[in-house]
């Protein structure tokens, strides 16, 4: 015969269960975002502007945009990647990356750093990150917000003007 004990223990023990695993996920998420940065600071040193497209395995050809230019798509843990080359070459022209959820700027931004040098404009607050060179190129790190906080997107870009 079941006591009411041997039920409240049970329902102890499931709770206990569902909170151990909640904890889990929790830890588990914690560690894909911190390695968010390393990833932005990979996919940036191994598709560089103006150097040929990489042959890497995320990176797929897709339907140009561009007349004469070639243009990529590919995923890298989570991040969206867009590629495009100069027009009749193979070297790179830009790079997109999209980061889906809550802003990442600040997690990111020494990555990006390391990779092409400290910003020439900022703005923390607006998150907002902005970087000039000369004979037109251009890239920035953004956040763009969705309609509910942390439904946005990370943009870190590298263009030509």
């Amino acid at each position: 015969m079941i006591k009411k004990g041997d039920i409240f223990m049970f329902w102890k023990l499931i709770c206990r269960c569902i909170i151990l695993t909640a904890v889990t996920i929790m830890l588990v998420s914690a560690a894909f975002a911190s390695d968010i940065p390393a990833d932005v600071d990979r996919i940036l040193r191994e598709i560089r502007q103006d150097q040929p497209v990489p042959a890497l395995s995320y990176l797929k050809r897709a339907k140009s945009v561009n007349v004469d230019c070639t243009y990529y798509r590919g995923s890298y843990n989570g991040i969206e990647i867009t590629v495009e080359t100069h027009p009749d070459s193979n070297r790179v022209a830009s790079v997109l990356l999209r980061i889906p959820g809550p802003d990442m700027t600040k997690n990111i931004l020494p990555a990006v750093k390391r990779v092409i040098g400290p910003p020439r404009y900022s703005s923390p607050k607006e998150s907002q990150y902005g970087w000039e060179w000369p004979k037109y190129r251009s890239a920035s790190v953004h956040y763009a917000g969705g309609g509910k906080p942390g439904y946005g997107f990370t943009i870190v870009s590298l263009f030509y003007r």
